[in-house]
């Protein structure tokens, strides 16, 4: 099959995408760059338009909001599994 949008089978791209919590690669605006270099948009709070939040340590109120909500929650190490090669 044809990859139109030659994306590399991203899961991200199109995505809004949350941090919470001290993540242990990135800084918050590195995280922020890593989001938004795979065609996702970095948010600062978690609404019901957030595709994913990703969980570092000690995670706050976007946690609990992100659970309410329904969102996908994944840690620091999953999101980086996830990154096409």
């Amino acid at each position: 099959m044809g990859d139109k949008n030659n994306t590399n089978n991203n899961p991200f791209t199109g995505c809004t995408i949350a941090a919470t919590g001290k993540l242990k690669n990135f800084t918050r605006d590195g995280i922020n760059i890593r989001i938004e270099s795979l065609g996702a948009t970095a948010a600062n709070a978690v609404t019901r338009k957030t595709d994913y939040l990703i969980c570092g340590d000690k995670p706050g109120s976007k946690l609990v909001k992100a659970k309410e909500l329904g969102i996908t929650v994944l840690t620091e190490y999953e999101f980086l599994k996830m990154i096409p090669a």
